[in-house]
């Protein structure tokens, strides 16, 4: 009798064992899947299957693969689920992504074996441009030049006072640090809403209902 009250003991033991490690790969797929990383998302949801053998965890996967790219992997999950998991309330769209995924491998297989045929004719080449010979140019004279220079110099407007050192510029930068400073000082101290957890969020555990 005692021996087997041991083994029940330990039996149970062990389960409660898987359950909890299973939670925790669920959590972590929850996570992975929440943040964009699918594939991720998808080993754990297998990882916490192989624990706890639970419909909505293989069809979380399957999701999950599907929308990391792995088509060959989630096709083979969405055809198991329907094998093994026929009654379950989401066959029909099931079976439509698996309709899908086998028409996008096709077209991807087919792609690959047929190589593009149309190939870009040679664009002729054009003859080279002929230069144009080079035109002789007569030198202005001196005087002309030393009196051009001279108007340029008396009729150049006078410098002006860099901006940077106009009292007003620094009057406004004054108002406008003044100004970050009150309302970094308010955005502080005032509550924020727009926080807010969402531990339901993943692909089908509301729609099947993952129990642990």
């Amino acid at each position: 009798m005692r021996l087997v009250l041991a083994s029940l003991l330990l039996t149970a033991n062990a389960f409660a064992a898987d359950v909890l490690s299973a939670r925790q790969h669920f959590d972590r797929a929850q996570t992975h899947f929440a943040v964009g990383e699918f594939t991720q998302a998808g080993d754990e949801y297998l990882e916490a299957y192989k624990l706890k053998p639970d419909a909505a965890l293989l069809y979380n996967a399957a999701q999950s693969y599907r929308l990391g790219g792995n088509q060959e992997k989630a096709l083979v999950l969405y055809k198991n689920y329907v094998t093994f998991y026929r009654s379950q309330p989401n066959m029909a769209e099931v079976k439509v992504q698996i309709a899908k995924l086998q028409e996008a491998i096709a077209a991807a297989e087919k792609a690959k074996s047929q190589p593009p045929t149309d190939t870009a004719e040679p664009k002729p080449s054009l003859p080279p441009a002929e230069s144009a010979p080079p035109q002789a140019t007569t030198p202005a004279p001196a005087a002309a030049t030393t009196t051009t220079q001279a108007q340029t110099r008396s009729e150049a407007p006078p410098a002006k006072t860099p901006v940077y050192k106009k009292w007003w510029l620094w009057t406004i930068v004054g108002v406008v640090v003044v100004g970050a400073v009150v309302a970094g000082a308010v955005a502080a101290t005032t509550p924020s809403g727009s926080w807010s957890n969402a531990p339901e969020v993943g692909p089908g555990r509301q729609a099947l209902g993952v129990r642990f």
